[in-house]
């Protein structure tokens, strides 16, 4: 008789525990897990850009919180609710990258945690809808640019005239684009040969941030005397190991290199420095087809003090 009183207040105890839990701790009201084949690095960067489907100047998204590469937290609004998207991403194996996304009604969490225990509900169907478009934006954003496999290599040394440059890294093309006669001006008019291809030599990544600091490059022969400028200047850069890859697409989003060399590096135990180096093979002014630009993408390798 005592045991089987003893039971009850066992059971009676955690069904309490358990549904207070449920409706007033638990910080979501319902969870959606998805696998892909891209890098956590691929899929974060395509959170912080994620907008709902709604144009750049209907900003629908508040960033809450992030840890790179790892998790984002957002606000999203959809007429008066507010829903909060909890996204975490992690690396299941070589091939495959789980997203699991949690999903709150801020305005209404105590009537959708009691609702989802019975039935489908406009909540739930809403948010499944949401999430598989999520899912499917992700599909089309892999179809624009295509990489390599990863290979230990060398990031060659060049002789080059420069300018220090800095941006949001989704900027960084246009940045330089804005600001490229700046060198092109000067090598034209001091008759300067140009000695390979154009690159980019990050300085500084606030992954926090996402905004960078760079050297933007063209490789020149050697020069014993140039004229003085405020913008332009020269410098010789050193080989260094590293980790490279081969990118084809717009080099704006040629940051998508950059995420898959970090997701090598961490799933074989590869120290890097995350001060990745671009040369541009191709020039973009002459148009075609983007998966055929070419740019060498490399993450130099930190030596061993």
């Amino acid at each position: 008789m005592k045991l089987t009183k003893f039971i009850k207040v066992i059971t009676a105890f955690l069904l309490i525990s358990l549904g207070t839990w449920y409706f007033f701790i638990k910080d979501y009201n319902y969870k959606i897990t998805f696998k892909t084949n891209q890098a956590p690095g691929v899929v974060y960067d395509h959170i912080l850009k994620w907008n709902n489907g709604e144009s750049a100047y209907k900003n629908v998204i508040t960033l809450l919180k992030k840890s790179p590469f790892n998790q984002v937290e957002q606000n999203l609004l959809s007429g008066d609710s507010i829903y909060r998207y909890n996204w975490n991403i992690k690396r299941e194996n070589d091939s495959t990258t789980e997203v699991t996304v949690k999903i709150k009604d801020e305005n209404h969490s105590l009537k959708q945690n009691f609702q989802v225990i019975f039935f489908k509900n406009a909540f739930v169907k809403k948010s499944i809808r949401t999430v598989e478009t999520f899912g499917k934006e992700l599909i089309q954003v892999a179809k624009t640019f295509k990489l390599s496999e990863v290979t230990k290599s060398q990031i060659p040394a060049q002789n080059c005239l420069y300018i220090s440059l800095n941006s949001k890294v989704n900027n960084k093309a246009r940045t330089m684009l804005d600001n490229i006669s700046v060198l092109t001006d000067y090598i034209k008019d001091n008759k300067i040969d140009i000695d390979g291809s154009p690159f980019l030599d990050i300085k500084e990544w606030n992954v926090d941030e996402d905004s960078i600091v760079f050297d933007f490059c063209f490789p020149i022969k050697e020069i014993t005397n140039r004229p003085l400028d405020e913008r332009v200047k020269l410098k010789k850069t050193k080989p260094k190991k590293a980790l490279m890859m081969i990118y084809n697409g717009n080099y704006r989003a040629s940051n998508m290199a950059w995420y898959a060399l970090i997701d090598y590096a961490k799933i074989n135990n590869i120290r890097i420095e995350y001060l990745p180096v671009e040369f541009f093979l191709n020039d973009p002014h002459q148009g075609g087809d983007v998966l055929m630009w070419q740019a060498n993408i490399y993450m130099p390798i930190m030596e061993v003090q």
